[in-house]
């Protein structure tokens, strides 16, 4: 929701424009999420002479990133501990998350496509505000019968991995669809 000087004024869509006609003067932007979580806000003084154009990042905020260069939308999360292959599976298939019911595990291309060559401050090769805990499931089946494969953030590297091996493997989901 957007509020502007405590005043609720319309729903904010990601990745839709929304430009607004405000008075000269000193006003309160926030942008509030509806399903609960960290709010923007930012104060901003405007006069005739100087207009401003202001970028909300709504994803982050939300618990989502949408990748620029794909269009993918990503969980800023995964989900923080250890899972097999089929409970990540259902984790994301069950996630309901700033309205979305559509998640599911990536594949591992998709993993490899996030992927860097630097890793951040977290010591993870990602791009995005991702935050990790361990190796990411994908939906990708694995060599074997049996296997999935995950991927590792911290050296970039794929493994084919048992099934019901849920120790440093995660589930960070996805969404394909960008309505």
């Amino acid at each position: 929701m957007l509020i502007v000087d405590g005043k609720p004024k319309r729903t904010l869509t990601p990745e839709k424009t929304l430009r607004l006609k405000l008075s000269p003067g000193e006003h309160l932007i926030e942008a509030a999420p509806t399903a609960g979580g960290s709010k923007w806000q930012k104060t901003i003084a405007l006069t005739k002479q100087a207009p401003q154009e202001l970028t909300i990042s709504l994803g982050g905020s939300l618990g989502f990133w949408i990748d620029p260069s794909t269009k993918l939308t990503w969980t800023t999360a995964d989900n923080g501990s250890g899972l097999s292959w089929s409970q990540a599976q259902r984790y994301c298939r069950e996630l309901t998350l700033a309205g979305f019911k559509d998640w599911s595990l990536p594949s591992i291309d998709d993993l490899q496509q996030v992927s860097l060559t630097t890793a951040n401050e977290g010591g993870y090769r990602i791009k995005g505000p991702l935050r990790l805990t361990g190796w990411q499931w994908s939906a990708t089946p694995g060599t074997q019968k049996g296997e999935g494969w995950a991927f590792d953030f911290g050296d970039g590297g794929r493994a084919s991995v048992a099934a019901g091996d849920s120790g440093l493997n995660r589930a960070l989901c996805i969404r394909r669809s960008s309505q």
